[in-house]
């Protein structure tokens, strides 16, 4: 195999921050069908699921061809030492080998739809939050096969994890087109500071006491006139305060709140759950006065100058020294990762947006069967591993074990002897591979990291929308159109390019665009999917 990746175009936050939700870049339209899910947590707190020892039939070796994202550069004999360790464990559990096909965000969701449009051979694929490579831009295009049949009868851990209402996330009229990664969906919005900053400013009660955004906006202060930067973007779009889909109007941190967006992957509606109506995610007070604030704080130099068009942003930029501040969503476990790729303790306060199990819990990150398969049958029990207790996804998050990583004595992950994250020939990410409750986890997450995830799983409240997600099939042009209007204005107001005296116009010229682009067919035509929904309760 001569494969080379592409030039890294994600952060490795990418995951964490459009876990909930965050903006997204689509511009796609999806198909009709149930959305949001519930766990099945007894289930994933079973995570022993016996796997076969020898493959599952005497025949001849099944070779499928699989695509995965990837957040680093990988060299290609580093690859293909990768694939022939999975491959080993692979041929043993379900006498299935895989070519693996690595690609980083932005060519994955090129190349991939172009390997389907071609014919090419490509029997399992991962969908993630990127334009065409996500669940609703292949459903849209009619790229992704029924799987129903296949995995009833050989996908039986996925359905023991996922459960029925949590493959009803990825379903359309009762036929299943995706199988949604399994994550850990306690968290929301949270806030992010360098502690030493904070040590350093004689900060830290304050940062742990505060209750609203005015007191960080005193943080803020004292760190910039120190010298440091500020707030950084969360996202490719500017986003700096309250990303979505979170909304902070209030000065009080515990009255912002998260909103289900109903598995728009435009993220350009939300339902209000006081009267079940559809409306605008940015025609909303609250939103305005949080752009507003933005505006307020860029002026007062609290956020970064370049954070509307920066290619890098969260935990990178922190790392490169930008900005001390990231306000972004966050699962459990995620603080405790972030040292590791900024180079330095943080402290974390979370603000009162929390989020529930809703369709994006299941249709950010995932794996599907693309319609011109060779070999759905092999791609689906190559999928079911990943939602089992065994080796293969151990290697797929963290290499070859004794040598690009070993197993401490408490059962977490770690760098071998003299490696590093600096040095590592490779090194993914957990939440990539399917069931993440049952992925080794990383040294410094907790031994017991896992039965907390699946605990607080347990405890996050359920969108009452589960079992519906938008069809935008029939205002296709407009939400393209819409689409077009928040990329030319949502980055510059998200960073407050506009200032405290510019914001308030350019929002209202903002939204006169979309209404000009049609949003409020949009609107209709989705709040009539949703009361049809709601009277066949």
């Amino acid at each position: 195999m001569k494969r080379k990746l592409a030039a890294l175009v994600l952060a490795a936050s990418l995951g964490a921050g459009l876990l909930f939700g965050c903006g997204s870049t689509e511009e796609d339209v999806s198909t009709p069908g149930n959305g949001d899910s519930e766990q099945d947590l007894d289930a994933n707190a079973g995570a022993e699921n016996e796997q076969a020892e020898t493959p599952t039939d005497d025949g001849e070796t099944t070779e499928i061809v699989v695509g995965l994202m990837c957040f680093a550069p990988v060299d290609s004999n580093v690859q293909e030492r990768i694939e022939a360790a999975v491959n080993e464990k692979m041929k043993a559990l379900i006498n299935v080998t895989a070519d693996f096909q690595w690609y980083d965000g932005s060519t994955y969701a090129t190349q991939i739809p172009m390997m389907i449009q071609s014919g090419a051979q490509l029997d399992a694929m991962m969908y993630i939050p990127v334009s065409a490579g996500s669940f609703s831009g292949f459903m849209s295009q009619n790229q992704l096969l029924d799987i129903t049949d296949y995995v009833d009868e050989y996908g039986p851990d996925i359905k023991a994890v996922l459960g029925e209402e949590g493959l009803a996330a990825t379903s359309r009229e009762g036929r299943l087109y995706g199988i949604g990664a399994n994550l850990c969906h306690y968290g929301g919005e949270a806030i992010v500071v360098k502690k030493d900053v904070l040590e350093e400013l004689d900060m830290v009660g304050k940062f742990e006491n505060m209750s609203t955004w005015t007191e960080l906006e005193e943080i803020l202060t004292a760190a910039t006139a120190a010298g440091y930067g500020g707030v950084i973007n969360s996202d490719a779009e500017g986003s700096c305060i309250s990303p979505q889909p979170y909304i902070g109007g209030s000065d009080k941190l515990d009255e912002a709140y998260w909103v289900d967006i109903v598995g728009d992957g435009n993220s350009q509606i939300y339902v209000d759950p006081t009267d079940d109506k559809v409306k605008c995610y940015y025609m909303n007070e609250d939103y305005k006065k949080n752009l507003i604030r933005a505006g307020e704080w860029y002026d007062k130099g609290l956020i970064y100058k370049d954070a509307s068009t920066a290619e890098e942003y969260a935990d990178t930029q922190i790392k490169n020294g930008v900005g001390i501040c990231l306000i972004n969503a966050q699962e459990f476990g995620y603080e405790s990762k972030l040292p590791a790729s900024i180079g330095s303790d943080v402290m974390v306060k979370f603000t009162g947006a929390m989020v529930q199990t809703a369709t994006a819990s299941y249709t950010k990150f995932g794996y599907a069967v693309p319609v011109t398969a060779k070999e759905p049958e092999a791609a689906v029990k190559f999928i079911n591993l990943l939602y089992s207790e065994n080796e293969v996804h151990d290697t797929l998050a963290w290499g070859v074990e004794g040598t690009d990583w070993v197993k401490n004595e408490d059962g977490t992950g770690t760098y071998p002897e003299g490696a590093s994250a600096e040095t590592a020939e490779y090194h993914m990410a957990d939440f990539l591979y399917g069931d993440i409750l049952t992925v080794t986890p990383w040294e410094g997450s907790g031994a017991d990291v896992r039965q907390q995830q699946v605990t607080l799983n347990a405890e996050v409240e359920v969108s009452k929308y589960i079992g519906f997600s938008i069809d935008n099939t029939k205002v296709a042009s407009q939400v393209t159109a819409c689409q077009n209007v928040s990329n030319q204005y949502k980055p510059m107001l998200s960073s407050g390019v506009y200032g405290a005296d510019g914001t308030e116009a350019k929002y209202e010229e903002y939204i006169a665009a979309l209404e000009g682009a049609g949003i409020n067919d949009i609107i209709a035509e989705y709040q009539s999917q949703l009361d049809a929904w709601l009277a066949a309760q």
